[in-house]
């Protein structure tokens, strides 16, 4: 009895294999560490913050007219970008442009306009510093601002005053 005994304990036990770092874990480890600095650059590239800035904040300006502004356009200062477009409203009359200031403080008499980078390029937000010593603070609106010149307006006014002007001289 004591033999049989035996026999069935060393068929009852199982035996684990040696635990060794195998190809499998490294490649493993690798494509983990891979997928983590892919996702970082992605986010970075796209310039998406995920974790919301500490030092940035929204302000708003009231336009006539943001022909060609899009939500993404820069804001410039002196020709440093310090924040972007983020949001773009309409409330009847005006188009309410929602920006994100990021490390920069705005005062109450900077005056915000929108410009053409180039002869025809894209368009962004370029706030003139004033001379106030008060800062606008989250979610206030920039009281002074300059809508976009729209060359087209501008041509149609200057031909309608030039064959104005004709038919005008002729008929004295």
């Amino acid at each position: 009895m004591g033999q049989s005994e035996s026999n069935n304990k060393g068929k009852d036990e199982v035996v684990l294999p040696k635990r060794s770092f195998s190809l499998e874990f490294i490649v493993g480890i690798f494509a983990v560490a891979s997928f983590a600095a892919l996702a970082y650059l992605s986010v970075g590239l796209g310039g998406m913050d995920l974790l919301g800035s500490k030092d940035s904040y929204f302000i708003k300006a009231e336009f006539d007219n943001i022909s060609g502004l899009e939500k993404g356009a820069s804001v410039e200062v002196a020709g440093v970008k310090i924040g972007d477009v983020t949001k773009i409203d309409f409330n009847d009359p005006v188009a309410v442009v929602t920006m994100r200031i990021k490390n920069e403080k705005i005062r109450v008499d900077d005056i915000a306009s929108i410009r053409t980078k180039g002869i025809i390029g894209d368009r962004y937000v370029k706030i003139t510093r004033g001379g106030a010593d008060e800062y606008l603070s989250d979610g206030d609106t920039i009281m002074d601002t300059e809508s976009v010149v729209d060359i087209e307006d501008l041509v149609g006014k200057l031909i309608h005053n030039f064959t104005g002007n004709d038919s005008e001289d002729s008929e004295s």
